[in-house]
């Protein structure tokens, strides 16, 4: 697995990982993929629902999320977001599945940050062996 992460002097951060893919996915099968690795990385703590990640599926939205279109969700806020900004996008091609948020405006920093990031790379590389292996 690939990993890159670049932030950006606005203070946004793009995020992408890469791993082999054994086939091609439409976005919404691997958009499923991710969030069901996320909720699985929280023992169900943190769920998708009601396009947002949520505590318990419930509430309070941690990060909100439009309507999935090209194969990507904007970030539209939430507790984790300082602001509206960015997106998290999902594909496979040419033997590669992949995740990458874009230009995400992160409220935490410091350490705070670096264990946010630790934990999106977490569910990233959860997603990449389980998008990689899943079958059409």
């Amino acid at each position: 697995m690939q990993s890159r992460t670049t932030r950006h002097p606005d203070g946004t951060v793009d995020i992408v990982q890469i791993g082999p893919a054994e086939a091609e996915h439409p976005a919404d099968v691997l958009q499923a993929i991710y969030w069901r690795e996320l909720s699985r990385s929280t023992l169900g703590l943190a769920r998708f629902s009601g396009n947002a990640v949520r505590v318990l599926g419930v509430w309070p939205a941690l990060l909100r999320f439009g309507p999935l279109a090209d194969g990507a969700r904007p970030i539209v806020g939430g507790i984790f977001a300082r602001e509206p900004h960015g997106s998290i996008r999902w594909w496979t091609a040419d033997g590669n599945a992949a995740v990458a948020v874009e230009r995400f405006a992160p409220l935490l920093r410091g350490p705070l940050w670096r264990l946010e990031s630790w934990f999106h790379d977490l569910v990233g590389r959860r997603y990449l062996a389980h998008a990689g292996s899943a079958r059409s």
